[in-house]
């Protein structure tokens, strides 16, 4: 049977949101579900990004999420400044209420540890092992595989996908005079803000004595790397594969794609680090540096 709602339920969604937006049409309309523009199905919401949304057509479109700017000519129409947030922010509402993923809150395999303490409406998937000082926040969701261990809290909203390992010891040791090296113990910990995301197989290591931070807002991609006591300020960007080594710290907003930061390297708040490039010295905010070694090319925003 195919799931039904109102348009009024979606404006009330993104009045929620505190997304900006003005409607056009009849709010007691129903939709049935969403698709591309693209490929249009009949009776759902779709997107229009730009003026290459006028080669679709719109006079069969049951509702359209439409930047600011564009003319739609459709029955229903919700324009916003901000039309891919609300659209995306759309279908999410959508699939939580309709069911569309397994909303299971615990996997099969899956081991929680006594000193673990979740939030409401955490969802963690299969076998999963979280033990230690574990704090989780409302509404995250962990998916497959994941390990979580010794002292780790994290936010609210967050999503941490399959594959993650979060609070394990750094690699640091001690040398003897005939060179043998031993481990040195962490005791410090991980603390990830709200609304984070992480991609598949991240790693998140532990501090020594202190903490590893994952600011508010910040986005990982698959298979980035974070040592012991990192430091990242709100809305941090990583794409795949990008290592942070130790004592590193970046401020809010930075970008690296895909790059190498030297231990205790800092780098200033929007600053953007260009695909496969090694930061070897600090960098300052609002800068774009590229290369290897990588060098500022550009100053200002």
């Amino acid at each position: 049977m195919k799931t039904v709602a109102s348009v009024q339920s979606l404006l009330a969604f993104l009045e929620e949101k505190k997304i900006p937006y003005s409607f056009q049409g009849d709010d007691n309309a129903r939709i049935y579900g969403f698709s591309s523009l693209k490929n249009y199905k009949k009776d759902t919401f779709t997107w229009a990004k730009n003026e290459k949304a006028y080669q679709y057509g719109f006079a069969d479109k049951k509702l359209v999420i439409a930047q600011d700017g564009l003319q739609v000519d459709c029955p229903n129409v919700i324009i916003s400044k901000e039309s891919k947030r609300a659209f995306f922010a759309l279908i999410e509402y959508w699939a939580d209420t309709h069911d569309l993923d397994n909303k299971d809150s615990i996997g099969p395999g899956t081991i929680l540890g006594t000193g673990v303490r979740l939030g409401k409406n955490v969802r963690i998937g299969s076998n999963c092992v979280i033990q230690g000082n574990i704090e989780i926040g409302d509404n995250t969701r962990i998916w497959h595989n994941v390990t979580i261990l010794n002292h780790v809290m994290i936010g609210s909203d967050c999503e941490i996908q399959s594959g993650c390992v979060i609070g394990h010891d750094g690699f640091a040791w001690n040398e003897n005079q005939n060179h043998r090296k031993e481990m040195i113990r962490h005791f410090g910990s991980v603390e990830i803000g709200n609304e984070v995301y992480l991609g598949p197989n991240c790693v998140i290591d532990r501090g020594e004595i202190d903490a590893t931070i994952i600011g508010e807002g910040c986005r990982l991609d698959a298979a980035c790397f974070i040592a012991h006591n990192v430091v990242l300020g709100k809305n941090v960007i990583l794409i795949t594969g990008s290592r942070l080594y130790g004592s590193s710290e970046l401020g809010d907003n930075a970008y690296v794609a895909s790059g190498l930061v030297r231990n205790q390297c800092r780098i200033g708040a929007g600053t953007f680090v260009g695909m496969g490039s090694v930061v070897t010295d600090d960098l300052p905010e609002n800068v774009t540096a590229v290369g290897v070694p990588a060098k500022i090319i550009k100053r200002g925003v």
